[in-house]
């Protein structure tokens, strides 16, 4: 195993190198627990690459801008929903994350609070949670017969059945809604629809439609997951840095105004709201160890000799903690992201979003759907510690979610209403 814990040798080989550190480690559980059709874990083969021009393809810098309006309404969902009920923000994260993505991949829009595609999700990235951990990998390893523990016995998660069936609900759900519109002619532009059409008649790649699933379904489990995380660790943020709120909050009524919620359109003229998003991403990476590389081929750098096929990580907390590059990095400050002209500065925290080859292809449009949430949160609400009864603030114990996503577990948090809503718990903002 190889830990990189700087950025220039993180550049030195992940990205400059990428051609030999693009690889990733056999994983045990990804077959016989159904999950070999995802693009994440995957090998860096031919099957990978056709699955990564399809989402590319979809989720490229020029593209994303036609899913703005998916984002404006989603967004003002997500409002609505945390004024009617502001200590389920977990809940409203989660259903935001699910229906921006679901719409923009799949044209499927989320109405219900129960969607089973989103409960189906959310079912089975716990499972794969549990079953990434190395101490449970190891135990299937060692003791296969775990593959067919009962359902219904404390363990049951290591059922081998049950999980297959959860991803594969998952990978075809989804697609299954999507032909059916394509059959009745009620079907709008998404990832998945724009996707099929080209490459269908291109016989570029093969097997075209297992491809688009695969690369959908792991475009939807990736940025489901790690955009709630990331709306969890903003809400932390601003919690316990309340004066960086409030700045952000002023610079929005300046810039905006408070007769609306902003929009893409006065992203340019919000330096500090882009300092707080940047910072979040810095402040505590949601995944901290990114996703493990590994060596195609033997390699020599600085003097050590790297062998094919070795485990390389790229230590993205360390990166996140170098204090020459962020002084007093466990504080969040986000205007180590200004200059002394108050202009942004050109670090994006690129750090992220991975590297090389295995970058996030959907990070252009989980840039705008945070950005986007982010900055309509401030606008409509005042986050402040919970008080009892007694008007006594409630002590905050932050515990944390360790899985392929690190994220705070709920707080208590009071997300108070800044502008007036009408008794359906709808902002007069539109």
């Amino acid at each position: 195993m190889i830990i990189l814990n700087s950025e220039d040798v993180v550049q030195d080989l992940l990205e400059k190198r990428s051609h030999n550190y693009s690889d990733r480690i056999h994983l045990p559980i990804r077959e016989p627990y159904g999950f070999s059709q995802d693009m994440i874990f995957r090998k860096h083969d031919d099957t990978w690459r056709a699955h990564r021009r399809v989402a590319q393809q979809g989720l490229r810098a020029d593209a994303v801008k036609t899913f703005q309006s998916i984002q404006r309404r989603c967004s003002l969902d997500l409002i609505r929903e945390l004024a009617s009920t502001p200590h389920a923000y977990l809940h409203h994260f989660e259903k935001f994350s699910a229906s921006v993505i679901l719409s923009a991949v799949y044209d499927h829009e989320v109405t219900d609070d129960h969607d089973p595609m989103v409960e189906n999700v959310t079912t089975m990235m716990a499972l794969f949670s549990k079953l990434l951990l190395p101490q449970n990998s190891v135990l299937v390893q060692w003791f296969p017969f775990l593959k067919y523990t009962p359902t219904w016995l404390p363990w049951g998660w290591f059922n081998m059945e049950s999980c297959r069936s959860s991803v594969q609900r998952t990978l075809n759900m989804p697609f299954e809604e999507l032909e059916q519109k394509i059959t009745s002619g009620e079907v709008s532009s998404s990832v998945a629809l724009d996707a099929m059409e080209r490459f269908r008649t291109t016989g570029k790649i093969s097997d075209v439609d297992e491809v688009v699933k695969g690369a959908c379904c792991s475009l939807f489990v990736a940025g489901f997951e790690t955009t709630t995380s990331t709306l969890m660790v903003f809400l932390l943020a601003m919690l316990l840095y309340p004066n960086a709120q409030k700045r952000a909050q002023d610079e929005i009524d300046a810039v905006v105004g408070v007769d609306r919620l902003p929009y893409f359109e006065d992203k340019s003229a919000l330096p500090f709201l882009e300092a707080i998003f940047r910072e979040t991403l810095r402040w505590y990476p949601v995944v901290p160890l990114g996703i493990p590389h590994a060596s195609t081929n033997g390699d020599l750098y600085r003097g050590y000799d790297i062998p094919a096929g070795a485990l390389v990580i790229a230590n993205i907390w360390a990166l996140s903690r170098d204090s020459e590059k962020y002084p007093s990095p466990s504080e969040f400050r986000p205007e180590r992201f200004l200059d002394a002209n108050g202009n942004l500065t050109n670090d994006t925290v690129d750090f992220a979003f991975g590297f090389g080859r295995r970058v996030c292809v959907g990070r252009h449009f989980a840039v705008n759907s945070l950005w986007l949430a982010m900055a309509r949160i401030l606008a409509a609400f005042n986050i402040q510690r919970q008080r009892d009864e007694s008007g006594k603030l409630i002590e905050l114990k932050v515990e944390w979610v360790d899985g392929v996503t690190s994220m705070p577990k709920p707080f208590p948090c009071e997300l108070t209403p800044k502008r007036q809503y009408d008794a359906g718990g709808r902002p007069t903002l539109t």
